[in-house]
């Protein structure tokens, strides 16, 4: 199912929007005040935009020039909101798992398939997004998934704990270019990141947990659980205690049969070494 037309087909790009723009404030140790002041506008207008009204490309384009990224991160945002009359293909259920995981305290997470989300480069990410959609949106969900990555970049990240499944290193999803900067950023999570671990779940270890598809799970400030099951073509984000749980459960068993820290590593080196 693909999101309607109009404002709600904008939502998730407007999500990201102010997820990136909280993360760059936070990681500036600024107040939305302090922000405010420095672009010449109002701290309701800051929260606004990080809460999720449609930002202005102006507006846009003053913060590319205030936090000096020189890839103009918020105005690419801002004008393929602009840009979005057409649908985006943003499985049911996603947009609302998006806004929860930007609040995640924790997050837990299994695939079986590709790389985490959170953990993918741009050229990685288009090539496993690109189902012969137009290219604006493509890019559109490209830019989407980079936005989301701004939280783990933020002055308290959540803790994150990925197992992927040893198929991932070996699927050579955009070619060796794409796949040899994918692995080498996952290298340096893996190495450079306390906040964020990745295990990998090795072909002779089969467990029934991680054959029904991908999952992540959140916490939340509140003390709340949530997780977003992924299905063909959809899936679901719930809070209903009894699925939280039940997702809880799967990702302790992966978690169980996957690697340690170490060989997890020598087994991602491996990989790389394959697509230099």
């Amino acid at each position: 199912m693909t999101a309607e037309i109009g404002t709600h087909t904008r939502d998730p790009l407007i999500r990201t929007f102010g997820v990136v723009l909280r993360g760059y404030r936070e990681a500036a140790g600024l107040s939305r005040p302090q922000l405010a002041d420095a672009l010449g506008c109002t701290a309701a207008w800051i929260e606004k935009m990080e809460t999720g009204t449609k930002p202005s490309i102006p507006a846009a384009i003053d913060l590319d020039t205030y936090f000096k990224i020189p890839t103009k991160t918020f105005q690419n945002i801002a004008e393929d909101i602009e840009r979005m009359g057409k649908h985006l293909a943003f499985p049911p259920g996603f947009a609302g798992f998006v806004e929860q995981e930007a609040k995640a305290t924790s997050i837990y997470g299994f695939e079986a398939q590709v790389i985490p989300g959170l953990l993918q480069r741009e050229a990685y990410a288009r090539a496993i997004m690109d189902a012969g959609q137009p290219q604006d949106e493509l890019d559109g969900l490209v830019e989407a998934r980079i936005g989301r990555q701004a939280i783990l970049e933020t002055a308290r990240p959540p803790r994150a704990w990925f197992v992927i499944d040893e198929s991932v290193l070996l699927r050579p999803a955009g070619g060796k270019d794409a796949m040899r900067e994918q692995l080498s950023y996952l290298l340096k999570v893996m190495t450079e990141s306390p906040n964020t671990q990745v295990r990998v779940l090795p072909f002779e270890s089969i467990t029934w947990a991680g054959l029904d598809g991908s999952f992540e799970i959140l916490e939340l400030p509140d003390g709340h659980k949530a997780a977003y099951l992924e299905y063909p073509g959809s899936g679901v984000l719930t809070h209903e205690p009894s699925r939280v749980e039940a997702t809880s459960v799967r990702f302790q068993l992966v978690m169980g049969e996957a690697l340690p820290a170490s060989a997890s590593l020598k087994l991602v080196k491996r990989a790389l070494e394959d697509y230099e």
